[in-house]
């Protein structure tokens, strides 16, 4: 073979080389971005199976609750819990603010917290929907009961609202509902007496200024009150918020209108 024609195969076998060297690198990066990509897709379709299983089994969020000298750890999950002896019947529902019907045939108790952003959302979704689908018609009434344990903007709260539901019943499902949507951060700077009577003034229906007087007169007996509702939620396995009962059965967090559903269908039929 000639000199200059050796040449001309070393530069075509090298030119080939390159080719094969550029297209191998571009399919292994092909490939490399194919498998990651597979692995987002993957990981993403785990979590999402993993999350409708924890919503499916109740594994709702709840502010856990120990003592009142641990501080609470926000977003442990819980969802149906254990209790030592759990009825609707049983619960203390005379003087608790309640919306419905009196004598709706079902009672549903809920524990909660005015500054826990779970029972904001359990109020802004299920109880919402509960209200709309069962309360209205007459056929369920929910009553509520104070476990505050969240801090100082807590206690203000739940003793606000003894004086709203003494001053204008009618009109407390209202408040409360209001309160829920100002919620701010866990005392950080919203919650104070001031605020809350200021929120009261715009609640069509609520005298803001027999509010106050009735807070003025009636807060030691209102801080019983409170104290009981937590007392209560503790006997019965409560130890967090949000946390409901129903019937004979106590479901602790942010449940979604679907888990609840079944349960007062099945009160309704007895």
């Amino acid at each position: 073979m000639s000199h200059e024609h050796q040449h001309e195969h070393q530069h075509e076998y090298q030119h080939h080389h390159e080719h094969y060297h550029k297209s191998k690198t571009k399919s292994e990066s092909v490939s490399v971005w194919a498998i990651i990509i597979t692995l987002l897709i993957i990981v993403g379709v785990v979590f999402f199976i993993l999350d409708r299983n924890n919503i499916l089994n109740g594994q709702a969020k709840v502010y856990q609750y120990t003592n009142p000298s641990t501080a609470p750890a926000a977003g442990a999950s819980a969802g149906q819990a254990a209790s030592p002896s759990v009825d609707i019947s049983q619960v203390k529902i005379q003087g608790e603010p309640f919306v419905g019907s009196a004598n709706a045939p079902v009672t549903i108790a809920v524990w909660f917290d005015y500054q826990c952003p779970f029972c904001k959302r359990l109020n802004q979704n299920a109880i919402s929907q509960i209200v709309t689908n069962y309360v209205d018609s007459g056929k369920v009434k929910i009553v509520f009961k104070d476990f505050s344990f969240l801090g100082p903007d807590s206690d203000t709260a739940a003793l606000i609202s003894r004086a709203v539901w003494q001053e204008s019943p009618s009109h407390f499902f209202d408040w409360y509902k209001a309160m829920f949507d100002k919620q701010d951060g866990e005392n950080s700077g919203w919650g104070s007496q001031t605020d809350i009577l200021a929120l009261t003034k715009t609640i069509p229906g609520i005298n803001e200024t027999k509010v106050e007087q009735l807070l003025a007169k009636n807060k030691a007996k209102y801080q019983q009150a409170i104290d009981a509702d937590k007392t209560e939620g503790e006997s019965l396995g409560i130890n967090g918020t949000p946390a409901l009962v129903i019937g004979q059965q106590l479901i602790v967090g942010a449940q979604p209108y679907a888990n609840l559903k079944p349960l007062i269908d099945q009160q309704l039929s007895k």
